[in-house]
């Protein structure tokens, strides 16, 4: 008999890279080379404030070595420097503290509403299937649905790099499409910023990936300045509906790419004596990097011709571009060969 919580997924994933980064082609080059793109979830974590969820996950392994004593032997024969055993350890006595029970169930009631959207019968056991009758209320009596086509869709913002997946697309009262969120954990009142960021992120997607014909299809207009939220914590039998500020998390979007390259920069240390290399902007930072990201997905010596034409034209193309396709084009070469 299937699993109560296995529920079919019809949009099969993409691979991913050891990191978890899906695995996709550049939209500007159909049919490319796959390439890792920075996960949704990940990006909007740049500018978060980790240090309660630290200090949680530490509480966590702490019970959990108490509670497991193979771990806790194991942890005394590893040396400092042993990382592989030392994080086994850490992420098994996580486990053993329940610390991913929660996870788990909410990856349940995820499927279970899924399956919902896409109408499909749900049987959901005791106690899920108050949670499932809570999310059904509060979404008939707000007047918004799920469009059943875009359920659990992979997109991608390309000028970002970015890559994530979308609960739903909702359609509201008056009409318009707009990003929709379920959330299962117990207290959303810290994650508020991620989420308003993640949700702009899927909002001004440029594509979204089909994984059944491995093709992009065009992104559904959906409203880019608000989402919705479905606040439906497990086993509680309550569902909550929120309107989130996407304009604010587009706007949050921006500093957490501004981050990320200041984080990417090698300049700020130099042997003493030698001429620092020049300070540039964040402008300029991002166009470097964009060139950079452009220069890796080129699937054809003619396509960067095609870039480096228009970058210098504009005055930003750098002597490290140069570089940079140099090795692309030979890499090119060897792949053709």
């Amino acid at each position: 008999m299937a699993d109560v919580f296995d529920t079919p997924n019809p949009q099969p994933e993409p691979k991913r890279d050891r990191w978890g980064r899906y695995m996709l082609p550049d939209p500007a080059a159909p049919g490319g080379k796959a390439q890792p793109w920075t996960r949704a979830t990940t990006f909007a974590k740049s500018i978060a404030d980790t240090f309660g969820l630290t200090q949680w996950e530490m509480r966590m392994v702490a019970a959990g070595i108490g509670l497991r004593r193979d771990l806790y032997a194991l942890a005394c024969a590893a040396t400092v420097d042993d990382k592989d055993t030392l994080n086994r350890v850490a992420k098994d006595a996580k486990e053993a503290a329940t610390a991913s029970a929660g996870a788990n169930l909410g990856t349940a009631l995820h499927s279970f509403t899924e399956a919902l959207d896409r109408g499909e019968t749900v049987n959901a056991p005791e106690p899920w299937a108050a949670d499932v009758d809570a999310y059904r209320t509060a979404m008939t009596s707000a007047r918004i649905t799920a469009q059943p086509d875009f359920v659990e869709r992979i997109v991608v913002v390309k000028n970002l790099r970015v890559a994530g997946t979308l609960d739903r697309v909702v359609t509201l009262p008056d009409g318009r499409l707009a990003i929709g969120d379920l959330k299962t954990g117990k207290d959303l009142s810290y994650s508020w910023g991620e989420i308003a960021i993640q949700l702009a992120l899927y909002a001004n997607a440029d594509v979204m990936w089909n994984g059944i014909t491995d093709q992009y299809e065009p992104m559904p207009q959906v409203d880019k300045t608000t989402a919705v939220v479905m606040h439906l914590p497990v086993g509680k039998a309550r569902c909550d509906l929120y309107e989130v500020d996407i304009a604010a998390g587009w706007e949050a979007a921006q500093m957490c790419a501004q981050v990320r390259q200041w984080r990417a920069r090698r300049d700020l240390a130099n042997t003493w004596g030698t001429t620092p290399a020049p300070t540039l902007s964040n402008s300029q930072l991002l166009h470097r990097q964009r060139i950079h990201n452009a220069i890796r997905a080129a699937g054809s010596e003619d396509v960067l011709t095609h870039i480096w034409r228009t970058e210098s034209a504009a005055g930003r193309w750098l002597p490290e571009h140069t570089e940079s396709a140099a090795e692309r084009k030979q890499k090119l070469y060897a792949t053709a060969a």
